[in-house]
Protein backbone atom coordinates (compact mmCIF):
# COMPACT_ATOMS: atom_id res chain seq x y z
CA UNK A 1 0.00 0.00 0.00
CA UNK A 2 1.27 3.45 -0.91
CA UNK A 3 2.12 5.67 1.58
CA UNK A 4 0.19 8.50 -0.42
CA UNK A 5 -2.26 8.39 -3.45
CA UNK A 6 -4.83 10.63 -5.25
CA UNK A 7 -8.68 9.06 -5.11
CA UNK A 8 -11.15 9.51 -7.42
CA UNK A 9 -12.02 12.87 -6.75
CA UNK A 10 -8.73 13.97 -7.00
CA UNK A 11 -8.06 14.63 -3.84
CA UNK A 12 -4.50 13.83 -2.42
CA UNK A 13 -4.38 11.65 0.38
CA UNK A 14 -1.93 9.85 2.83
CA UNK A 15 -2.50 6.48 4.86
CA UNK A 16 -2.60 6.98 8.70
CA UNK A 17 -1.71 3.49 10.62
CA UNK A 18 -3.27 2.77 13.70
CA UNK A 19 -4.18 -0.01 16.40
CA UNK A 20 -6.17 -0.96 20.04
CA UNK A 21 -4.17 -1.07 23.17
CA UNK A 22 -2.45 -4.59 23.06
CA UNK A 23 -1.62 -3.95 18.73
CA UNK A 24 -3.79 -7.13 18.28
CA UNK A 25 -5.87 -5.29 16.09
CA UNK A 26 -4.27 -3.02 13.21
CA UNK A 27 -5.79 -1.16 10.69
CA UNK A 28 -4.88 2.08 7.97
CA UNK A 29 -7.09 4.68 7.45
CA UNK A 30 -6.70 7.17 4.15
CA UNK A 31 -7.52 11.00 4.75
CA UNK A 32 -5.75 14.28 4.05
CA UNK A 33 -2.92 16.56 5.79
CA UNK A 34 -5.98 18.62 7.41
CA UNK A 35 -8.23 16.39 9.43
CA UNK A 36 -11.50 17.33 10.89
CA UNK A 37 -11.88 15.44 14.15
CA UNK A 38 -15.48 15.31 15.71
CA UNK A 39 -15.59 15.33 19.63
CA UNK A 40 -19.43 13.64 20.63
CA UNK A 41 -20.94 13.54 23.89
CA UNK A 42 -23.36 10.74 23.21
CA UNK A 43 -22.69 8.50 26.06
CA UNK A 44 -20.93 5.92 24.52
CA UNK A 45 -18.38 8.33 22.90
CA UNK A 46 -17.86 10.25 26.31
CA UNK A 47 -17.57 7.29 28.59
CA UNK A 48 -14.92 5.55 25.49
CA UNK A 49 -13.27 8.99 24.71
CA UNK A 50 -14.20 8.21 21.03
CA UNK A 51 -12.77 10.75 18.96
CA UNK A 52 -14.34 10.84 15.51
CA UNK A 53 -11.87 10.50 12.20
CA UNK A 54 -14.67 9.72 9.67
CA UNK A 55 -13.97 8.08 6.64
CA UNK A 56 -15.27 6.52 3.16
CA UNK A 57 -14.96 2.27 3.70
CA UNK A 58 -12.96 2.30 0.78
CA UNK A 59 -10.51 4.51 2.62
CA UNK A 60 -10.20 2.01 5.21
CA UNK A 61 -8.28 -1.01 5.79
CA UNK A 62 -8.19 -3.60 8.53
CA UNK A 63 -4.90 -5.29 8.51
CA UNK A 64 -4.82 -7.70 11.19
CA UNK A 65 -7.39 -8.24 14.34
CA UNK A 66 -10.84 -9.41 12.85
CA UNK A 67 -10.96 -12.64 15.52
CA UNK A 68 -10.68 -10.22 18.25
CA UNK A 69 -13.22 -7.87 17.34
CA UNK A 70 -16.49 -8.15 19.23
CA UNK A 71 -19.78 -5.79 18.24
CA UNK A 72 -22.02 -3.78 20.46
CA UNK A 73 -24.96 -2.68 19.58
CA UNK A 74 -27.33 -0.22 21.33
CA UNK A 75 -30.51 1.69 20.77
CA UNK A 76 -31.40 1.69 17.15
CA UNK A 77 -29.15 -1.27 17.03
CA UNK A 78 -27.78 0.72 13.76
CA UNK A 79 -24.22 1.54 14.42
CA UNK A 80 -21.94 -1.57 14.92
CA UNK A 81 -18.97 -0.80 17.73
CA UNK A 82 -16.34 -2.82 17.80
CA UNK A 83 -14.32 -3.63 21.11
CA UNK A 84 -11.11 -5.45 20.96
CA UNK A 85 -11.78 -8.18 23.39
CA UNK A 86 -8.19 -8.40 24.90
CA UNK A 87 -8.00 -5.29 25.88
CA UNK A 88 -11.18 -3.32 25.83
CA UNK A 89 -10.47 -0.31 23.03
CA UNK A 90 -12.50 0.64 20.23
CA UNK A 91 -10.50 1.48 17.46
CA UNK A 92 -13.21 1.95 14.95
CA UNK A 93 -16.60 1.33 14.09
CA UNK A 94 -19.87 1.64 11.64
CA UNK A 95 -21.32 4.69 12.99
CA UNK A 96 -25.17 5.01 13.04
CA UNK A 97 -24.86 8.27 10.87
CA UNK A 98 -23.66 7.00 8.28
CA UNK A 99 -24.61 2.91 8.32
CA UNK A 100 -22.96 2.14 5.01
CA UNK A 101 -20.06 3.16 3.75
CA UNK A 102 -17.61 4.57 6.02
CA UNK A 103 -15.73 4.25 9.31
CA UNK A 104 -15.58 6.01 12.46
CA UNK A 105 -12.25 5.56 13.21
CA UNK A 106 -10.91 6.52 16.97
CA UNK A 107 -8.45 9.34 16.46
CA UNK A 108 -6.84 8.44 19.44
CA UNK A 109 -5.92 5.25 17.77
CA UNK A 110 -4.08 6.33 15.31
CA UNK A 111 -0.51 7.68 14.71
CA UNK A 112 -0.42 11.06 13.23
CA UNK A 113 2.81 12.58 11.52
CA UNK A 114 3.89 16.34 13.07
CA UNK A 115 2.72 17.85 9.40
CA UNK A 116 -0.96 17.14 10.05
CA UNK A 117 -3.62 20.07 11.23
CA UNK A 118 -6.24 18.36 13.68
CA UNK A 119 -9.18 20.13 13.32
CA UNK A 120 -11.45 19.67 16.35
CA UNK A 121 -15.39 20.21 16.28
CA UNK A 122 -18.13 19.23 18.98
CA UNK A 123 -20.88 17.10 18.01
CA UNK A 124 -24.08 17.28 20.41
CA UNK A 125 -24.92 13.27 20.92
CA UNK A 126 -27.09 13.38 23.27
CA UNK A 127 -29.28 15.54 20.89
CA UNK A 128 -28.21 12.92 17.96
CA UNK A 129 -31.23 13.14 15.56
CA UNK A 130 -31.83 17.06 16.11
CA UNK A 131 -28.08 17.63 15.80
CA UNK A 132 -28.19 15.23 12.66
CA UNK A 133 -31.20 17.21 11.21
CA UNK A 134 -29.28 20.46 11.45
CA UNK A 135 -26.33 18.98 9.51
CA UNK A 136 -23.89 19.60 12.26
CA UNK A 137 -22.09 16.48 11.70
CA UNK A 138 -18.52 16.47 9.90
CA UNK A 139 -17.00 14.02 7.73
CA UNK A 140 -13.27 13.85 7.13
CA UNK A 141 -12.66 14.45 3.92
Amino acid sequence: MPAEFVDETGVRRFWYHGSCHCGGVAFSAAATRNLTITLCNCSICHKSGHRELMVREEHFRLHRGQEYLKQYRFGEFLAVHTFCVRCGIKPFYQPRSHPTGFRSVNARCVEFPPDVVLEYVEFDGRNWAASIAAGTHKTTE
